[in-house]
């Protein structure tokens, strides 16, 4: 019995002999961590045979890789890819090395014995690189399969992939203020897609990725994509607060110390779970009336007071988007027809801070030009610019469409200071400490960056990512 071993990455034979199949490749998998080994069994009639099988191996190994990396291509598409990788440099070199182990193979009797089987695995987890403030963790709900979601891990300063966690249905994503945990408030059902619902907080280390342990909640999450608004953590890490959608609204609040649930209040006719930075007991909500409501829990976790907040917007004239940055205690958003709205945390609640101003002229205006996207806008840690994703020939539901370009704002004077490539940019953000911007392209999934720290902005990215996950939706840095 003689048997060859081939490890091959899908990536470096996509890369060499399938360029125009790669986008489908890179959108389907977190192909960076992945390594085909081929395993090829002759008996003792074809040893004799060897040398002249060596072409026919190297078929079945174009086979093996093509079929099982571009399963869904056409049939046409894969012939073509099996022709390409057969007539590859990186192919001929792989089939040398195929050739020789099964060369060894034959003539050592060493290389004769069947291969071990049921061999010890040795599973240990890698530290990830420290943080620095460009860690990227990209949602990824995987929408064609959503009860098996995705949560991707970037180092974002190399662009370089360094792993995943699965999020379940729709999870949502949260980070610890002091870097330790990820927090995925998610559901899972005991038959997949069907049976008994669980609701749970997992908990996830940053160091190296690895689950910590969950914490059950009610089974009334929000099930929806990933915004901050729908989960918040307060200032001190003790507690986690979740919008709940049964579809009355209610907010679950979750001990992180203690690891158990202690209140769940409702929030009638509002949405979101608004931090204080300043009130590490106090969240607010936003109501569809243009209102606010303010919750403020003891130290036990327990509702305490509730109190109402007057009006900053008209929901009906121009709704804002649920999406928010926040500068020391200002909350700023952004509305469907181009206003940005300022409110201040005060002692009564959320105060409006000075008059809505434009994001277009008059001149923009009749071209249609309209924010959009999902995490459509973005503050730098300055608190001194403004990034917003416009798309032109805006209308009545393109609010979610990605930008055609980004505009950038002074937010002292309210005035355009220039334009940056849109990237087809459906989220971004900047990091924590740095003038980065990040953008996710809703064109190929790619992460790119924009560094925004000279006195000129850029007219193209600095770095770029390959593609990431299947239907990523928002981005958060650490």
């Amino acid at each position: 019995m003689v048997w060859a071993v081939v490890g091959v990455q899908p990536t470096s034979f996509a890369h060499c002999c399938l360029p125009k199949a790669h986008k489908q490749l890179t959108s389907t998998m977190p192909w960076q961590m992945r390594t085909t080994m081929i395993m090829i069994k002759f008996d003792s009639k074809e040893e004799r045979k060897l040398l002249q099988s060596v072409a026919e191996i190297g078929a079945r190994i174009c086979a093996e890789v093509v079929d099982w990396t571009f399963h869904d291509l056409r049939l046409t598409s894969v012939l073509r890819a099996k022709e390409r990788c057969m007539n590859s440099r990186l192919f001929r070199h792989a089939l040398a090395a195929a050739a020789s182990g099964l060369l060894l193979s034959a003539f050592a009797p060493v290389a004769r014995a069947e291969i071990p089987i049921n061999l010890p695995e040795q599973v240990t987890m890698a530290k990830l690189p420290a943080i620095d403030g460009q860690r990227v963790y990209v949602s990824d709900p995987t929408m064609n399969h959503i009860v098996d979601g995705r949560m991707h891990v970037l180092d974002g300063g190399k662009m370089r992939y360094l792993g995943l966690i699965g999020s379940g249905f729709a999870g949502l994503i949260t980070l610890s203020h002091d870097k330790r945990f990820i927090y995925v408030a998610t559901a899972y059902h005991s038959r997949l897609q069907r049976g008994t619902r669980t609701d749970v907080v997992e908990v996830y280390r940053t160091e190296d990725l690895g689950f910590d342990h969950e914490i059950v909640i009610p089974p009334k999450r929000v099930q929806g994509l990933q915004i901050k608004a729908l989960t918040t953590m307060s200032p001190d890490d003790r507690y986690l607060f979740i919008q709940n959608a049964t579809p009355a609204t209610s907010i679950t609040v979750v001990d992180l110390k203690e690891r158990r649930v202690t209140a769940e209040f409702a929030n009638p006719g509002c949405w979101g779970v608004l931090p204080w930075p300043n009130k590490p007991r106090r969240v607010t909500s936003i109501c569809g009336d243009g209102t606010t409501t303010n919750f403020d829990i003891n130290d036990k976790g327990e509702l305490a007071a509730t109190t109402a907040g007057p009006a900053f917007f008209k929901p009906d004239v121009d709704p804002v988007f649920m999406h928010y940055e926040a500068i020391d205690d200002r909350l700023i958003f952004v509305s469907y027809n181009g206003m940005v709205y300022t409110v201040r945390m005060t002692d009564n609640g959320l105060q409006a801070d000075g008059e809505p101003w434009a994001l277009v002229d008059s001149a923009a205006a009749k071209k249609g030009w309209r924010p959009g996207g999902f995490q459509l806008f973005a503050v730098d840690p300055a608190g001194k610019r403004l990034v917003v994703g416009m798309h032109e020939a805006g209308a009545e539901g393109s609010h979610k469409n990605p930008a055609s370009e980004l505009w950038v704002f002074d937010l002292a004077t309210h005035k355009r200071i220039g334009k940056l490539p849109g990237e087809v940019a459906l989220s971004m953000t900047f990091a924590p400490k740095l003038p980065k911007l990040f953008v996710l392209s809703a064109a190929d999934n790619r992460i790119v960056s924009f560094d925004l720290s000279g006195p000129r902005l850029p007219k193209r990215p600095m770095a770029s990512s390959l593609p990431v996950g299947e239907t990523p939706v928002y981005l958060v840095l650490q």
